[in-house]
């Protein structure tokens, strides 16, 4: 019992204890309630005595005031000096003054400076249906004993309640250190002095036996002794038996050694066989590169002397036939240059690109369209070009085709759709359908084909150059009439 108290006295004062905690919330979770109590019951006090005054005011209101009325009336001073005097022999009023319009007429009491409730009653009197303001009737009475009672009863609540708290929480805390505590403690030093070697001894506590949550508790400390017992069994078990086995494959070493170095020196020399192939490839890599950029060099060399000597071809062409006086053989002249000049604008395109064999395409209509209008002296103002080009990067090979195309068929748009100085508009669209289809058009907005043309058996050299270059394109072609002509043309690269 001594070794109980003087336990429970140690943990009273270390503050890192359960009960000491414990302690210190009931303190302050007891003294929050009585505060917030006590002041509830102190402001309904207050409330109370300040009632009672002001039901003392009015009790003088109704008591009082129609005599000093009276008498200020009657100028019988000496009789409301006796009323008033009656006035001041009630509880807490401290000071009364008669005031009147020429001043103060009659004074009962001191003048109290602080702590004090004030009322003022208007003295009026009645005569034949007319008021006569007398004055009025100050009142003052004092604070000062509510406020002493209200201290007298702070006190006395605030010792009776701490006197409880301080005894309610010793009680909780022996309690709690009885009952919780001392037992927690037996199962820490129990935990401490565990080992592997020590799981034999179960752990007791010094208690009567019941099924509450320390004994769950004590349960699962046993079970979980019981598994960590049987579990150490089983390691050390495993443990033998693992030396065992390091044993064996320290036998093995020796030979794995031996059998690591003879795989060394063959991963040795294969590695030395293999620095040399990649040396050799690189190399013949090195070799490929020169002689790709060698016809690289080359290849654009060839687009350029292409694209001078079918400029050449042009100029003698433009040379040969400048006197020629014949206007339609004039016209196949300038058709054929034209058609030189696309073919020549196309290893011009190459020449400048970086790639040798595809064309941005777009690029390639837009500046075609803008050399065609120019060539045949046409303005914006009078032509209209709309241009509506999806990005396309077209092999070489199908580019000349399409530009040949392209050149016939604004070609005839400005020969036959805008003559006589008409105004007007000239779309070229170049959409990407599904399946990477190239979707090519070329309309206007003229007069259109003459009705009796048949435009598939026209033996018209434009007509016939586009009929053959669609079919080199392997591509599907339709011309239409449509408020114009429409061409329409869709291939595959």
């Amino acid at each position: 019992m001594n070794k109980f108290i003087s336990s429970t006295f140690q943990r009273l004062f270390d503050f890192e204890s359960i009960s000491s905690r414990l302690i210190v919330y009931i303190l302050l979770a007891s003294s929050l309630i009585t505060l917030l109590g006590t002041g509830y019951q102190l402001y309904t006090d207050f409330r109370r005595d300040v009632d009672q005054i002001e039901e003392r005011m009015s009790q003088i209101q109704s008591s009082y005031l129609r005599g000093i009325v009276n008498s200020l009336w009657m100028t019988d001073l000496r009789q409301a000096e006796v009323l008033l005097e009656g006035v001041m022999q009630l509880p807490e009023i401290e000071y009364a003054e008669i005031n009147s319009p020429e001043g103060v007429l009659l004074i009962q009491g001191e003048l109290i400076e602080d702590q004090f409730l004030e009322n003022r009653f208007p003295l009026r009197y009645t005569h034949q249906s007319e008021v006569f303001d007398l004055g009025e009737l100050r009142l003052l009475a004092s604070l000062n004993d509510v406020y002493a009672r209200l201290w007298e009863r702070l006190l006395i609540i605030l010792l009776t309640q701490g006197i409880k708290t301080f005894l309610i929480s010793g009680f909780i805390f022996v309690l709690v250190q009885f009952l919780i505590t001392r037992h927690l403690s037996t199962m820490a030093r129990y935990a401490h002095e565990v080992t592997p070697e020590k799981l034999d001894a179960p752990l007791v506590l010094l208690r009567h036996q019941r099924k509450d949550e320390l004994n769950e508790v004590v349960v699962a400390f046993n079970r979980m002794r019981k598994s960590l017992q049987d579990y150490y069994h089983q390691l050390h078990s495993e443990l033998t038996r693992r030396t065992s086995a390091e044993k064996e494959l320290l036998g093995y070493k020796d030979t794995l050694e031996e059998q690591v170095i003879e795989r060394t020196d063959e991963l040795r020399s294969a590695n030395q066989k293999l620095r040399e192939e990649n040396r050799e490839r690189t190399q013949a890599e090195t070799r490929l590169k020169s002689s790709l950029q060698e016809k690289e060099v080359l290849l654009q060399e060839v687009h350029h002397r292409v694209k001078n000597n079918m400029q050449i071809i042009s100029s003698m062409l433009r040379l040969q036939f400048r006197n020629i006086h014949d206007e339609q053989l004039a016209t196949l002249m300038r058709d054929l240059q034209q058609r030189i000049q696309i073919m020549s604008m196309v290893h011009e395109k190459l020449y400048h690109s970086t790639s040798l064999s595809h064309i941005d395409l777009p690029d390639f209509i837009s500046h075609l369209s803008e050399e065609l209008l120019s060539s045949f002296g046409i303005t914006s103002d009078q032509v209209l070009l709309n241009l509506d080009l999806d990005p396309v990067s077209l092999n070489v090979n199908y580019t000349i085709p399409c530009g040949l195309i392209i050149n016939e068929l604004i070609t005839n748009s400005l020969k036959y759709a805008f003559t006589e100085g008409r105004k007007g508009r000239l779309s070229i669209k170049l959409k990407i359908l599904a399946g990477k289809r190239i979707f090519l058009t070329v309309d206007d907005d003229g007069p259109g084909l003459p009705p009796d043309l048949n435009w598939q058996n026209s033996h018209s050299t434009g007509m016939r150059l586009i009929h053959i270059l669609s079919q080199q394109l392997k591509g599907e072609y339709s011309l239409k009439n449509n408020n114009g002509t429409c061409f329409e043309l869709i291939f595959q690269e």
